[in-house]
């Protein structure tokens, strides 16, 4: 079996809470942005809209929109590249989808924003999703409609000294192992069963 270059990537990803102060090149941008396009959403609705911030004054106003006064969020000032997640729901669809207790809409845009942090790795960027911020907050500094939801903050750039993204990440020190998060065939058989024939 040939090596599987996907599962290296997946074990280079990593939270990064510290950057360089080096811009993103625009066609690493337009990249990531591009992975989100192609993601796949609920009936092909593709919910998802990306407010792209890489003006330096801006990305500290948004390092302060933390809830409740807090400075939660300070270490992303120095980011040089934020994505604000935001989604539209469609009236029909996602709106019915909620009547049965189901946000299809977020689960479409953590599609997009899964495939834009993994693009991002690719690309020798780190990354970092937020999702403790004030909506209030960040709906007024970028001017989103009442009509988006905004869902995720997913903060990116060159990681700053000592990070590396070339090596894997020892995830069996962070990671429970499969046996605690996987059941076969009804929720708490943990041994897999044999092959089906």
């Amino acid at each position: 079996m040939e090596e599987n270059t996907f599962l290296k990537l997946l074990q280079r990803r990593r939270s990064v809470r510290r950057y360089r102060r080096q811009a993103v090149e625009a066609e690493k941008v337009a990249l990531i942005l591009e992975s989100a396009r192609l993601a796949p959403s609920a009936c092909n609705q593709q919910p998802w809209h990306i407010v792209t911030v890489n003006r330096p004054p801006l990305i500290r106003e948004l390092a302060q929109c933390a809830p409740f006064g807090t400075r939660i969020n300070k270490w992303m000032a120095d980011a040089p590249l934020v994505f604000v997640l935001c989604a539209h729901p469609h009236p029909l669809v996602h709106q019915a989808a909620q009547w049965i207790d189901k946000d299809c809409h977020r689960l479409d845009v953590a599609i997009a924003g899964e495939h834009m942090s993994l693009m991002a790795t690719e690309l020798g960027l780190g990354t970092c999703w937020i999702g403790w911020f004030s909506h209030k907050k960040i709906r007024r500094l970028l001017h989103i409609p009442d009509t988006y939801n905004i869902l995720a903050l997913l903060v990116a750039g060159y990681p700053g000294e000592g990070i590396r993204l070339d090596e894997p990440v020892d995830h069996d020190l962070r990671r429970k192992r499969l046996a605690e998060i996987v059941s076969w065939n009804a929720f708490g058989e943990t041994n897999p069963p044999d092959q089906p024939r």
